[in-house]
């Protein structure tokens, strides 16, 4: 009935990766297992489940804005997998951040400050 109203998600685009599910300790005490599904526009797809529990789609959207900043930083628009690991680090952060898996079912947009600060964390430039 409002599907007019709405925008539907893009369709995930898989990347050539194996899905392997990895595990992560969150600072909240819950056990998040999670799959990258692939990537939706400029949005990374994860599959994330707390505890074994259903799963739930988590995206994480890294726009031009907030990269901008990096690349001019590295010199050089970011590769696939720079964004991926810039992406990962960013889940890792919402994953810690939230108090229960219930506050995690929105798109995360990071700032360039946080996506700067995860460079640092990587190493990169």
């Amino acid at each position: 009935m409002f599907s007019r109203f709405t925008k539907s998600p893009a369709p995930v685009k898989p990347l050539p990766l194996s899905r392997r599910e990895k595990s992560y300790s969150a600072v909240s005490g819950h056990v998040y297992q999670y799959i990258f599904s692939g990537l939706a526009g400029s949005q990374h797809v994860f599959l994330v489940s707390a505890g074994r529990q259903a799963s739930f789609e988590l995206r994480i959207d890294l726009g031009e804005d907030a990269l901008r900043p990096c690349s001019e930083r590295m010199g050089s628009e970011l590769r696939w997998n720079e964004k991926y690991a810039l992406a990962k680090l960013c889940l890792f952060a919402c994953l810690d951040a939230a108090s229960s898996p219930d506050e995690l079912r929105q798109v995360i947009r990071p700032a360039a400050a946080e996506l700067l600060e995860h460079m640092n964390t990587l190493n990169m430039a």
